[in-house]
């Protein structure tokens, strides 16, 4: 039953899984029988995104969002399917939350984070997300006076729009350097160095 159940959530086609059954020495499996086995994954999983936020802060939250295709009323479409990811304040990191949306516009942004709110989460200090305006409004209405910071990835793919191809790996090797720096001093000063050789050679 737990292989049945792995390879339906890595979206194993039922005939795969049928054959998949037959390898490990059993007669076969149906349809109606794989999605029987799976209903009881609907539980806990509506178990798990409904759960209770209130054991503490999350000081440290992440958003963002997939887009991913599906198949919906016999049609194949693509949705967003948005994820929050938080840190407690013993420096544990959970998923807290995702959904599933139509597009990731900030009415559903707002949506999601006001149900993680409704949930019970709490203490939340700093947002780290991409530049979505409509989500950093959502961020501001939500989560208020909680500061916002872009994350690294988009923060770095919109850098090298700014810089020629040729230059973007070697751009990229010097930015990251700013990161692996152990303190906070040492990091304004990294930045420092780098944004001066840019400069020189991208004046």
């Amino acid at each position: 039953m737990a292989v049945i159940q792995q390879a339906y959530v890595e979206g194993v086609s039922t005939r795969r899984v049928d054959d998949l059954v037959k390898s490990l020495g059993c007669d076969g499996i149906s349809k109606s029988q794989v999605s029987r086995i799976c209903r009881d994954l609907d539980q806990v999983v509506e178990k798990f995104l409904g759960r209770p936020l209130d054991g503490g802060a999350y000081p440290y939250v992440w958003l963002d969002a997939l887009t991913q295709i599906v198949r919906e009323g016999g049609r194949i479409v693509n949705v967003s399917v948005v994820v929050a990811t938080g840190v407690n304040a013993h420096g544990q990191r959970e998923i807290l939350g995702m959904d599933v949306g139509a597009s990731e516009d900030g009415a559903f942004w707002l949506a999601f984070l006001r149900s993680l709110n409704a949930r019970g989460l709490s203490g939340v200090e700093l947002v780290i997300s991409d530049a979505h305006q409509g989500l950093k409004n959502a961020i501001a209405t939500v989560f208020a006076g909680a500061s916002w910071q872009q994350c690294r990835t988009h923060f770095m793919t919109n850098l090298l729009t700014r810089v020629p191809k040729w230059s973007q790996p070697g751009v990229a090797a010097m930015v990251r350097t700013i990161y692996q720096q152990l303190s906070p001093e040492e990091v304004h000063a990294q930045a420092d160095r780098v944004v001066a050789q840019l400069q020189e050679h991208f004046p």
